[in-house]
Parts: C-alpha cells; sequence; structure tokens
C-alpha cells in the first residue's frame, strides 16, 4: 500500500466521523434507503445554498455602502483639489505677473545705473533728500544740470552761519561699479575696479583744477559727493599705489562724501545755523530787557512823586482837620448853646482824621488806571 492510498482512507475516515456526528449523519442513520439519503442530501443543499445566497447578500449590501462611502468621499477630495488646483495657479499666475514687474525694473534700474545722465539725476536728488532730513533747505542753493554739463559750476552750494559756503559736487561716474559688483568673474572684477579707482581719481584732479573753493567766503576745500558708498571700497580694491582715494584727494584740497558723511556735514552746518539763531534770540531778548528797564525807570519817578504828593495831602488835610476841630467847631458850639429860638443853627461835627498813611498808600501801589 502506498502512502496516497494511506492518507485517502484516513481523509474518508475522519470525514464518515464528523458526517456521523453531525444532525445529518444521524438522518442518514435513520433511513436505510438509497432515497433518504437522497433526500438528505437535497436538504442539506437547499440549506446550504439559503445561508450562502444571505450571505452573499449581506456582503453585497455591505460593498455597495462602502462602495458609496469612498465615491462620496473621492468626490469631496476631488473638490477640494479642483479647488486647490485653481487657487494654486492663481498664485503661480501672480508670482509669474510679478516676477515679469520685478525683471522689467530690474532692467530699467540696470539701464538707468549704467547711464551717466540718469546717475546724475539720482545723485542731485540723493542730495536734496539729504539736505531736507537735516533741515538745511533754506540754506542751500542747487544747481541742477546734467551729467555731462561742462559748466564750472558746482551741484549744489552750502551756506553756513558764519557766511562761509561750501562746494559741493556730485558729477561723478559709477559704471565700472555697476558692471564690477555685477560679474561673477574674479578677473573681471579686478578690472572694472582699477577702472573705477582710474575714473574717480580723474574726477578729483578735474575739481581740484576748477578750485571751487578759491573764493574769499569759501571754506578751503570742495566736496566731491558719491551716492554709492560701497562704489569708494569697490574702487579702492583697484588701486596700485599706496594711497587710498581718500587720502589722494585730501592731499588736492577735495573731500569724498557718501550719504553718511555728507548727513554730519549738513548737521553740522544746522547745528551753525541753529546756534546763531539761539544767540540772535538772546540778544534780543536782551534788548527787550533794557528797554523795560528804562521804562521801569519812568513808571518809578512817578511812583515817587505821586507818593510825595499822597503825603503832602494828608498833611494838609490832618492841618485842616486839627484846625476845624481846635477852632471852628468849639466857636460853632458856643454859638448853638447861646442860641435864640428864632435863630436856627447848623449842627456841626468834628472831623475825622483817621486818613491812611503815605506808607500805607505806597504799600498797595498804584490803583489799575
Amino acid at each position: 500500500m502506498t502512502i496516497a492510498t494511506l492518507i485517502a482512507a484516513l481523509v474518508g475516515i475522519l470525514i464518515g466521523f464528523l458526517f456521523a456526528n453531525t444532525p445529518y449523519g444521524a438522518r442518514l442513520s435513520l433511513g436505510n434507503s438509497r432515497d433518504d439519503a437522497k433526500n438528505i442530501a437535497n436538504q442539506v443543499l437547499d440549506e446550504t445554498a439559503l445561508k450562502t445566497q444571505s450571505m452573499l447578500n449581506e456582503t453585497v449590501v455591505r460593498i455597495n455602502q462602502e462602495v458609496q462611502r469612498i465615491e462620496a468621499k473621492v468626490a469631496t477630495l476631488e473638490t477640494s483639489q479642483t479647488a486647490h488646483m485653481a487657487g494654486l495657479q492663481e498664485n503661480i499666475r501672480q508670482v509669474l505677473s510679478v516676477s515679469e514687474k520685478l525683471n522689467d525694473q530690474t532692467t530699467k534700474l540696470d539701464g538707468a545705473l549704467r547711464n551717466n545722465k540718469q546717475m546724475g539725476r539720482w545723485g542731485e536728488l540723493q542730495l536734496r533728500r539729504l539736505v531736507e532730513l537735516s533741515g538745511m533747505l533754506e540754506h542751500v542753493d542747487f544747481d541742477e544740470q546734467s551729467a555731462s554739463s561742462t559748466t564750472n559750476r558746482p551741484d549744489m552750494t552750502v551756506r553756513f552761519a558764519n557766511d562761509s559756503t561750501l562746494y559741493v559736487d556730485s558729477k561723478v561716474s559709477l559704471n565700472a561699479y555697476v558692471e564690477g559688483v555685477s560679474t561673477a568673474d574674479g578677473t573681471a572684477r579686478q578690472e572694472f575696479a582699477k577702472e573705477q579707482f582710474r575714473a574717480l581719481k580723474a574726477h578729483v584732479d578735474e575739481l581740484h583744477r576748477r578750485r571751487y573753493h578759491g573764493e574769499s567766503t569759501s571754506l578751503p576745500f570742495t566736496v566731491m559727493y558719491i551716492q554709492v558708498e560701497g562704489s569708494l571700497a569697490f574702487a579702492d580694491e583697484g588701486r596700485t599705489g599706496a594711497d587710498s582715494l581718500v587720502d589722494y584727494a585730501l592731499s588736492r584740497d577735495i573731500i569724498i562724501a557718501t550719504p553718511g558723511t555728507m548727513m554730519a556735514l549738513l548737521r553740522t552746518a544746522y547745528l551753525s545755523w541753529r546756534q546763531r539763531n539761539d544767540v540772535a534770540k538772546a540778544l534780543d531778548l536782551l534788548e527787550h530787557v533794557k528797554v523795560l528797564l528804562d521804562r521801569m525807570k519812568t513808571f518809578m519817578g512817578h511812583y515817587e512823586r505821586t507818593s510825595k504828593d499822597l503825603k503832602d495831602f494828608v498833611d494838609t488835610f490832618n492841618k485842616m482837620a486839627n484846625s476845624w476841630n481846635r477852632t471852628v467847631y468849639p466857636q460853632m458850639e458856643r454859638i448853638n448853646n447861646t442860641r435864640m429860638d428864632t435863630i436856627e443853627i447848623y449842627e456841626a461835627t468834628p472831623i475825622d482824621h483817621d486818613v491812611p498813611s503815605v506808607r500805607e498808600i505806597a504799600d498797595t501801589g498804584p490803583s489799575a488806571g
């Protein structure tokens, strides 16, 4: 006997044992005929089919409910996703629009920085703004002109409180600086730095030849204004000698000023004007005090004369009262005592000479009017 045959026999015995212990096995044992076995088998199949159908129906219902729930959730997700996609597209559109505008503005700014005329105009506007912030607008004269102008005139004249003047020039070319800071090549940057150094040095020499500060009322130097502070350090990167650009300018009576140092210079001028105004106000106050003293002298003269007149009046009044009380009033009393019935005599009263003293009148001061 093979192993497979043995296993089949054991499975058959096990199935028979299990079937014999079920209700269907009990029914089968009661019937001996083949028809009974067939009926039982049919009954088992029918019951099994009903249970299976019921389980299938219940499973289908659950599956349908789950499918509907999933479909509703998917629809919600699709709606939300559509809204998010619409918002994302709008954000992308705005970003692209802003990027395009920024690109246009950057292009315009780059073009303006490379244009000497626009650079000069920017420097003039920046100077005017510094003057406004420092409070020196009424003490500064502007001579607005293009950067290519060859007229021997400064861009700005600053007047100090001591009647001296300071001349400022802002026509400085920064083309090499703009090119140098926009390049990533170190060698090219060094060349642009050298070019910018030569340009600023040449402008210092030009201002030295013009000698704006040669007038008698001018301070002994001219200010060369550079509107970008970083350009000065950039130019010094390209120097070949030992002296920096600032030292070279100082040796030619030229002071290089950036926005920060220019503001400090203008504030110094403003403080000189404010100090002058304070002194003028103090002198004006002193003049008013002098006038007040003169008028007080006149007033005190009138006051003293009035006090003397009041004292004389009191003395005269007291003499009159004494004369009345000692001579006139007693005589009237004697006449009254000896009068006849047909004669009507005036009844006199003594004079009260409790009048204020001169000191009391003086202490009260003059009346208002």
